[in-house]
């Protein structure tokens, strides 16, 4: 399918400043899915269930709990990322290709290949 170059989906696209990342190198961009998300997640799953284990759940009339508020979410979240081992976002990093110097990041060894 590519609905995503028609006049109509470019218009709403622009009028929202989004971009597109072009075909293939989205492995490139994808730092988080090797393996910062799978640890946040997992951290950001502990805080939840502490807190259901906690007495700070409120319950509904009907017995059944409310949602938390977003300060105790973000709350969660701040601790989750503060959680996160920094080996773990460089190792990820790493794995997708980037580098401590742009030359060597997947993309510019592609590039410099077809200038070659």
């Amino acid at each position: 399918m590519r609905a995503n170059i028609s006049n109509e989906v470019k218009d709403k696209c622009a009028a929202r400043n989004m971009r597109v990342i072009p075909g293939g190198l989205t492995p490139y961009l994808q730092a988080g899915g090797i393996g910062i998300y799978k640890t946040f997640k997992d951290l950001l799953y502990l805080e939840m269930n502490a807190w259901k284990d906690s007495d700070k759940v409120e319950y509904t009339r009907f017995g059944k709990p409310r949602m938390p508020s977003i300060e105790v979410v973000c709350g969660w979240v701040r601790k989750a990322w503060h959680n996160t081992e920094c080996n773990t976002v460089v190792n990820s990093i790493a794995a997708a290709g980037f580098a401590d110097s742009y030359l060597d990041w997947h993309i510019a060894r592609r590039v410099q290949r077809k200038i070659s």
